[in-house]
């Protein structure tokens, strides 16, 4: 049952973002969340700097942010605690992304996430 909650809580999250909804993006997410995002700043704290993070995006999305299609997710959890991880599409490339969840008062809320673009490295031959 909590995969299933899980679940429709990311892909409703998804679908916020996809439709620039900032209150669609910021529901479900814990008052102390953390994220790791890709852009500067290191880390944010707290939905003031979580929703500064989205604001960016949004500002700096070609055409709004209509692509951000969720793939391969993956759900552990137990009774009060989950963590996920997923690709996320967004237009032409693809990130990772990792999320921690608590459950406080049955509902689940994302209280970390870690966004993260692969790298090449050129080999030393």
């Amino acid at each position: 049952m909590n995969d299933h909650q899980i679940r429709a809580l990311i892909e409703g999250w998804a679908k916020s973002v996809r439709a620039k909804d900032m209150d669609g993006v910021l529901a479900n997410h814990a008052d102390d969340i953390v994220m790791f995002d890709v852009p500067m700043p290191l880390q944010s704290r707290g939905m003031e700097e979580y929703r500064k993070t989205w604001e960016l995006f949004f500002d700096h999305s070609p055409g709004g942010a209509g692509s951000f299609d969720v793939t391969e997710l993956r759900i552990v959890a137990d009774q009060s605690v989950a963590y996920c991880h997923a690709i996320v599409k967004i237009f032409d490339s693809q990130v990772r992304i990792t999320l921690g969840l608590r459950k406080e008062k049955e509902q689940w809320l994302i209280a970390h996430e870690h966004h993260s673009y692969p790298i090449e490295l050129e080999s030393g031959e």
